[in-house]
């Protein structure tokens, strides 16, 4: 049922809260996650009321945003500290934010320049995007996260496309 899936993520997020080291996730991906919980409750749906499968819901949707903003400050804290991330301790949407920040070498930049840019994420599927600094970045898919340029992100903020992480 539900309440293995659901122990799973209530655990792991509670260790993480409470733990400074980035800890091994027992998903492959939020991704995984989500989709599990899912056909769990559809599952289940049969058997509890909507009441309780709604409860659920926004129970698991805060436990996975705390859990999602505690694990990209670590991982900032990480980064910025040029620590060594443990790739077999980020879900798959996390290598992905993290690979071009590590191109990026933006811990390498003058802090200035490293203050200029913004974590994002995606609420929605966004093209190809052309940042202040003449780069070419995306397309991004809804939740995916990046590192931007303040002035972009404030910009797509405003256009309602994307929630500022950092």
């Amino acid at each position: 049922m539900i309440s293995d899936v659901l122990r799973r993520l209530i655990d792991f997020t509670k260790l993480e809260i409470g733990t400074e080291e980035i800890q091994r996730p027992p998903f492959e991906s939020y991704a995984q996650l989500v989709q599990e919980l899912n056909n769990r409750l559809l599952m289940s749906g049969n058997v509890l009321d909507k009441e309780l499968i709604e409860s659920t819901r926004t129970m698991v949707r805060e436990t996975i945003a705390a859990l999602i903003r505690k694990r990209i400050e670590k991982i900032m804290r990480y980064y910025e500290t040029n620590k060594e991330i443990p790739q077999d301790a980020l879900f798959m949407e996390e290598r992905r934010f993290l690979m071009p920040l590590l191109e990026l070498r933006i811990t390498e930049a003058p802090k200035s320049e490293a203050q200029g840019l913004a974590i994002i994420s995606f609420k929605k599927g966004f093209p190809v995007l052309y940042s202040v600094r003449l780069v070419t970045i995306g397309p991004f898919s809804q939740f995916d996260i990046a590192a931007i340029p303040r002035s972009d992100a404030e910009e797509l903020l405003r256009r309602s496309v994307i929630d500022i992480v950092r």
